[in-house]
């Protein structure tokens, strides 16, 4: 069960190591933790096996955490990381992570994450056009009223600045290099933009269709977060990870997208229902690597 937004939790700071996850990072890390059968430490020896810095291999650990793919035990003083099934089913499915589902399931992990950046700018962060400093101090606020442990305004813009650099696309004629291999490709959601002209950033609605099925996993997950297997379509606008919340949908968008949902996978227990006068969406409960074989299976690739 989630905590609610005004219960006090232990947040966690800079574990990124300022670096958002870049263009390449996800499949050599996944590839290297299953080689080593969940003895991937972010040491020296996985720095060198995977071409990357200190630093920078402690930040993707952090990220193959973050995004669902890893979990970490303590090994001594030392944390090991293995593969989930979410990372299993990834490393067969789209081992190059040329699918956007992938990397929509990634999303709502993340953003699903308590205590974290992302949690809060997904679903506490109201304003839908900023600048850097009012995020900064809106986080830090949001800090000081809900976390166990402090932070300095230092470690919260950090946090915020990691977030923008992962999420935020250029808008205009000066979008990013997609060649460029310091690249985030969260960015490619297009779920924040920045205006250059203004140097302000805006929370925005994917240019491009949502896979249906990460639809379905962001909504399965509400659903069980509140103990049941429906959820009301008015609870997909106003709960915490929501669809609204998580991938910046109105409520026409969310009915559009249930329906086709509906359609689609009807034998698998999705359907829309009355309950009194709510509309209810039905959903069962698998996890974010299930969502993930759905999805290649509608695209017609064999299991």
């Amino acid at each position: 069960m989630l905590s609610s937004a005004t219960e006090r939790i232990k947040f966690e700071f800079g574990r990124h190591e300022t670096f958002a996850v870049r263009e390449g990072w996800i499949p050599k890390g996944l590839d290297l933790t299953r080689k080593l059968h969940g003895h991937f430490r972010p040491d020296l020896s996985a720095a060198d096996a995977l071409g990357l810095g200190s630093n920078m291999v402690k930040s993707l650990s952090y990220w193959l955490e973050a995004t669902g793919l890893a979990v970490g035990t303590r090994e001594g003083k030392e944390k090991a990381f293995r593969t989930t099934r979410f990372g299993e089913a990834v490393s067969q499915r789209d081992g190059y992570l040329e699918f956007p589902v992938s990397w929509w399931l990634m999303h709502i992990l993340l953003a699903r994450r308590e205590g974290s950046v992302w949690n809060w700018f997904f679903n506490d962060f109201s304003e839908r056009i900023f600048d850097r400093t009012t995020a900064a101090e809106a986080y830090l606020k949001s800090i000081r009223e809900r976390a166990l442990n402090p932070a300095t305004p230092a470690v919260a813009q950090r946090d915020v600045a990691c977030l923008l650099n992962a999420y935020a696309t250029t808008s205009g004629s000066e979008r990013s290099d997609p060649e460029d291999a310091t690249t985030c490709p969260l960015r490619a959601l297009s779920l924040v933009v920045k205006h250059p002209d203004t140097g302000r950033f805006e929370k925005t609605r994917p240019l491009d269709q949502i896979p249906v099925e990460a639809f379905l996993a962001c909504c399965s997950f509400v659903a069980s977060d509140t103990g049941s297997d429906s959820v009301a379509f008015i609870d997909l606008m106003r709960l915490r990870n929501s669809p609204a919340r998580l991938f910046g949908l109105d409520g026409d968008a969310i009915d559009e997208m249930a329906s086709a949902a509906a359609s689609l996978y009807r034998q698998d227990g999705v359907g829309i229902a009355m309950l009194g006068t709510n509309r209810t969406l039905s959903l069962p409960r698998f996890d974010a690597s299930e969502w993930l074989e759905r999805h290649f299976a509608r695209l017609g690739f064999a299991a």
